[in-house]
């Protein structure tokens, strides 16, 4: 599938890890502890944090006394985790571990990263235990950092390339994630809101974090014209500009944390 190929292609790039690693940690770091909360991670829970990325959840979770195991398809990603949590190199989608393993499997912003999220979503339902709690983040509608950049190509009227890949707000929208966590054998439980200000210190780094840090958005940004690059690059520095407070730039950002019960 040339969705699955974009996205590995991209997060097995080390480049691509360590512009995500600088560039995205901070500002997506309000999210963490609140999915950790909305899958109820406490001391001693045995953790399966899917999608791990360069490990901020499984910190978190090892911070609350928890035993994460970090899991990612992208070694360069894995590599930047924690060393004091085990690491598995494996897909989302055939997770090597068996049944009824984990107290808590969680991802923060995996989800839309996958060609099947249902897939997923099944086998981190077979990966807790009964009685356990399945929590994935995704971007919510309200995450006006994720329509910048659509939005300005859609003004200049460009035509990059597009991909069958699930949309950002998909399972973000009412009543998606309770559809998604019964389909994958969970009892649904009520849906987080999170909602903050991402802040950047100057629209350059906005910029960076899709042109460099991403996948989709990236492979876009790379398909156009050196011209038609070179205008999305200023009309997106000129929005982001729009989100100045004081000495810095605060863009409103929001996920929606889908959590169910293995019965």
């Amino acid at each position: 599938m040339a969705f699955a190929r974009l996205e590995r292609d991209a997060w097995t790039d080390p480049a691509v890890a360590d512009a995500y690693d600088r560039l995205w940690a901070a500002f997506v770091a309000p999210s963490i502890p609140r999915l950790l909360d909305a899958a109820l991670v406490g001391a001693g829970d045995t953790i399966l944090d899917v999608a791990t990325g360069p490990g901020p959840v499984s910190r978190g979770a090892l911070a609350r006394g928890a035993f994460p195991v970090a899991l990612d398809f992208s070694l360069p990603m894995l590599r930047k985790g924690d060393p004091q949590v085990p690491r598995v190199h494996a897909d989302a989608a055939r997770l090597p571990v068996r049944s009824g393993t984990f107290d808590r499997v969680v991802s923060n912003l995996g989800l839309l990263h996958f060609p099947d999220p249902e897939g997923a979503l099944r086998e981190a339902a077979r990966a807790v235990r009964p009685g356990g709690v399945v929590a994935f983040a995704v971007w919510g509608p309200a995450a006006q950092a994720l329509t910048i950049i659509p939005s300005s190509i859609a003004a200049l009227g460009l035509a990059p390339p597009s991909h069958a890949a699930p949309g950002f707000f998909r399972f973000g929208e009412p009543g998606a994630f309770e559809v998604a966590m019964r389909n994958a054998g969970l009892l649904p439980l009520p849906n987080e809101h999170v909602d903050w200000a991402g802040t950047i210190p100057e629209p350059e780094v906005f910029w960076g974090m899709f042109h460099d840090g991403s996948a989709r958005t990236r492979a876009s940004i790379l398909a156009l014209g050196t011209d038609d690059r070179e205008r999305l690059h200023a009309e997106v520095l000129r929005r982001v500009r729009e989100y100045r407070v004081g000495t810095a730039f605060e863009i409103p950002t929001s996920v929606v944390v889908g959590r169910g019960r293995r019965p």
